[in-house]
């Protein structure tokens, strides 16, 4: 969250290790979590659209900056009932979470959000995030971002994968 980040900025400068983007880095998402930690005080519980239309308000800014060209295909999504204010703002940082993966590690161009109804009558949902970046070992042990992203989405119910190879990486959040 917002004092992690903060706090792992801290550490940076005070260590000297750190260069002056990879700080100007974590402290824009110190910013940006603090902003999305705000909307989701507003957010109505199981409205996957408004947690995506804030995502995407917030960040997209940061990745045209960075020359990484938005995809969005979203469809217009039924309220998920089990979805309540804590199970969004955790989504939210599981979402975060990986499109801040995208900025700062995959090299990428182009990104891709996509949101889908799945399930009984279309009352669930499939959310991935697709980058045409440099990708990453899947073999490899987790960090602390995909972990938490993983006891997240075990601790509610929903299904994270992540695919990733050469060139791309794939990371979809399913809500049943």
């Amino acid at each position: 969250g917002v004092g992690s980040h903060i706090s792992t900025a801290i550490h940076q400068l005070q260590s000297g290790r750190a260069s002056r983007e990879e700080v100007l880095h974590t402290l824009r998402d110190s910013l940006d979590q603090l902003k999305l930690s705000i909307d989701a005080m507003h957010l109505p519980p199981g409205d996957i659209n408004a947690l995506l239309a804030n995502i995407r308000y917030r960040l997209e800014p940061r990745f045209l900056a960075c020359g990484i060209t938005l995809q969005w295909d979203v469809d217009l999504l039924e309220p998920i009932a089990r979805v309540d204010a804590h199970a969004m703002r955790q989504l939210q940082f599981m979402l975060f979470e990986a499109l801040s993966n995208v900025l700062q590690h995959a090299q990428a161009s182009s990104l891709s959000m996509t949101a889908h109804p799945v399930g009984p009558q279309g009352l669930g949902a499939r959310v991935q995030i697709i980058d045409n970046g440099r990708g990453y070992d899947v073999a490899q042990p987790r960090r602390n971002g995909l972990l938490s992203m993983q006891q997240r989405a075990t601790a509610l119910g929903m299904v994270l994968r992540l695919d990733s190879a050469p060139g791309w990486t794939v990371v979809e959040i399913t809500i049943n």
